[in-house]
């Protein structure tokens, strides 16, 4: 039971950090995006592929943090896509089905500066999750097994303390 408490505060407490990780390097990013935008520059399109008009990073970024902290979106997606990348990543725990959706809507159009900075930061910070969570793992199985063989280990102990009581036992017996 204690065991079962222990694990469950060691989960709550990974979940919190993370969750504080992920809200301040979306902040950070949200910073170095306004910095950024000041000094956009133009972005040549091919013909194939289509060009939207976008509204400031700034707002997508804040309806981003709004939605993927479960509240309603603080401004207005005015483009679909972006909406709809928003509600799909927020929505998934999967760090394989972010980076595909952050890749895809890389690929959907032609993004002004600003949205491709955004889109590599949420890139670096999904695959640093990643590999955090990929740690996280391998740490758990790793805090398992030692469980496991200090469960063994104090079996033993209570097995030799039992034994030791016998022993105990027949030499007072004997010696009377």
């Amino acid at each position: 039971m204690a065991r079962k408490h222990s694990w469950r505060k060691y989960i709550n407490h990974f979940s919190a950090t993370i969750m504080i990780i992920k809200n301040t390097l979306l902040i950070s990013f949200i910073a170095l995006i306004s910095a950024c935008s000041l000094t956009e520059e133009p972005v040549e399109k091919p013909i194939e592929t289509k060009q939207l008009t976008h509204q400031p990073i700034t707002q997508v970024m804040q309806a981003f943090l709004s939605v993927c902290e479960n509240n309603q979106p603080s401004a207005v997606i005015e483009n679909a896509e972006i909406a709809q990348f928003i509600r799909d990543y927020c929505e998934t725990d999967s760090t394989n089905k972010q980076l595909k959706l952050i890749s895809d809507i890389e690929n959907q159009a032609i993004w002004p500066s600003d949205y491709q900075i955004w889109f590599a930061s949420l890139t670096w910070h999904t695959e640093n999750l990643r590999k955090q969570k990929i740690t996280n793992f391998y740490s758990d199985s790793k805090a398992q097994k030692h469980e496991q063989q200090l469960l063994e280990l104090q079996k033993q102990l209570i097995e030799l303390k039992q034994k030791l009581v016998d022993i105990e036992k027949q030499r007072l017996e004997s010696s009377l």
